[in-house]
């Protein structure tokens, strides 16, 4: 009895600070707090902002948002989260453009997904790079291991895998394994996990 009072009493203090803290600082105040709430409280409050998320998801604090869009109330809409998916601690969405998780992904701590390069203010002789934008999607039953990093425009396969500390510049296909900096091909999986080659 004395745990769930707590609990409701933690979510109302939540409450008022998420809404103390958009009306203060629009959606960076509420990306703060991402970085200390409950696990339980990230879904309700990125669906409050415009993600779209299925059912079961277990996402973990700190959780780290770039870019989310400015438009009132619709800030998170570039994220959209399917059903029983995972996000581990200290994972960092850049939602310069949609990351789109279908069901059954699992999204291990520290992972980076990046949507977009921006070169900033700068004269083109001092760096030749354009600005650019991709969205990422990562299929359903994908694993990205700890302390990966997608790159723009990636599409992850389904059941496919990255390894731990992976760089991944280009699309990885279904039941396919790969690791490394840059990701290379390691081998193909079955559904059922054994290894095909």
């Amino acid at each position: 009895m004395l745990q769930r009072t707590f609990k409701r009493l933690i979510r109302s203090l939540f409450g008022f600070l998420i809404s103390f803290a958009y009306l203060a600082y629009r959606i960076e105040g509420v990306n703060a707090l991402l970085l200390i709430m409950p696990a339980k409280l990230i879904a309700p409050t990125l669906r409050r902002y415009g993600a779209t998320i299925g059912a079961n998801p277990q996402i973990h604090s700190p959780l780290i948002i770039h870019n989310a869009d400015s438009a009132r109330g619709k800030e998170y809409a570039n994220l959209v989260i399917g059903d029983h998916c995972y996000i581990g601690r200290d994972v960092f969405l850049d939602l310069a453009e949609c990351i789109t998780l279908e069901d059954y992904v699992t999204i291990s701590m520290r992972c980076t997904l990046i949507t977009h390069t921006n070169v900033g203010n700068r004269p083109p002789e001092l760096l030749n790079l354009s600005a650019s934008s991709a969205p990422i999607i990562i299929r359903r039953g994908a694993y990205l291991g700890a302390c990966s990093t997608l790159l723009e425009g990636v599409e992850i396969g389904e059941r496919a895998v990255v390894a731990a500390g992976a760089v991944v510049r280009r699309s990885v296909g279904q039941d396919e394994v790969v690791g490394g900096v840059p990701s290379r091909p390691l081998r193909r999986m079955r559904a059922n996990g054994e290894a095909l080659e």
